[in-house]
């Protein structure tokens, strides 16, 4: 993906698309889990854009296959 930014909905889309669980929704972001690893990270919502910086470190924190992950955009 070759993007600068990311609309917020549209990763939270993929991301439930993917098989990740919102636990529960706080006023800095919204609190997603990987049931495969296990892992849980905080997904900033207070903006409409996600930095491509921190797209990488979500799916790092939730220990996910980028080039597997974009497939479900």
């Amino acid at each position: 993906m070759n993007r600068r930014n990311l609309k917020v909905r549209e990763f939270l889309r993929v991301l439930k698309k993917y098989g990740c669980v919102e636990v529960r929704s706080t006023d800095h972001g919204a609190i997603f889990e990987n049931p495969k690893s296990n892992k849980s990270t905080n997904v900033p919502t207070h903006r409409p854009i996600l930095a491509v910086w921190i797209y990488h470190n979500i799916l790092k924190q939730l220990d996910i296959n980028k080039e597997e992950f974009e497939n479900f955009f």
